[in-house]
């Protein structure tokens, strides 16, 4: 089954010439920079449901630490919001490679200011900029590629790809046979989505304990994007 995807939508099919290896790269990496930036900051840079719910348990007196979840909720709904807009006024050939340059400055900057301010170990004040920070790259990341083949394939939001795979899963299996070959693609995405951002959690983790070039790793992992690009977008998403 064939579906278009129209050019305000980031399809990774229509953007990278591997596309699959692109999704996984990003979401890899976001999965990763969450998992150090909860670690180190007390708050997530791409999660931001977890985010929201620190701002309830931190005036309940459970998370201390919950301006650190105002500053990166802020900054991501900013950049996502900015980026978004920014793509929709670039044109099609150019704007993934837009939007991954805003990624990788962000990134650089963040990498920095971990440094200057030794990887939040000198308070919440600090933690709130790393946090911001960490916050604008993964904003700008997550609209990179919001499709796959046509179908919603998140980068850093995981709770809405645990809704959508449930349900396509659901379709696959026992829905109408003219539907299920895209029900079945969408839950293998969403399955690969979600392993990926726990396999980037495991390295996240894993990584704090050498802070101080985190996210550098991370640009360089997202540099990776930057010969994938397809040089024309395709019009279309690929047939099921």
């Amino acid at each position: 089954m064939s579906r278009s995807a129209p050019y305000g939508s980031a399809d990774s099919y229509r953007e990278f010439r591997h596309p699959i290896a692109a999704l996984v790269l990003a979401v890899v990496t976001a999965g990763a920079l969450d998992a150090f930036a909860f670690l180190r900051y007390g708050a997530f840079v791409a999660n931001q449901s977890g985010n929201a719910i620190f701002l309830g348990m931190g005036p309940a007196g459970a998370h201390p630490t919950w301006p650190v979840s105002v500053a990166s909720i802020v900054a991501f709904a900013t950049t996502a919001g900015l980026v978004n807009l920014l793509r929709r006024r670039t044109r099609p050939t150019a704007a993934p490679l837009v939007d991954i340059a805003v990624t990788e400055a962000a990134m650089a900057v963040w990498t920095v200011l971990n440094l200057a301010l030794a990887y939040g170990r000198h308070g919440t004040a600090a933690r709130v900029l790393l946090a911001a920070a960490g916050a604008v790259a993964m904003g700008s990341l997550t609209t990179l590629a919001t499709r796959t083949a046509g179908i919603a394939t998140p980068i850093t939001y995981q709770s809405d790809t645990t809704t959508k795979t449930g349900e396509r899963a659901a379709r696959w299996l026992f829905g109408p046979t003219a539907g299920r070959g895209r029900a079945r693609r969408g839950t293998l995405l969403g399955l690969l989505a979600l392993v990926s951002y726990s396999a980037g959690g495991a390295i996240g983790t894993l990584a704090q304990h050498r802070p101080r070039w985190v996210p550098l790793w991370g640009l360089i992992a997202l540099a990776v994007l930057i010969p994938l690009l397809r040089r024309h977008p395709r019009p279309a998403s690929p047939p099921g």
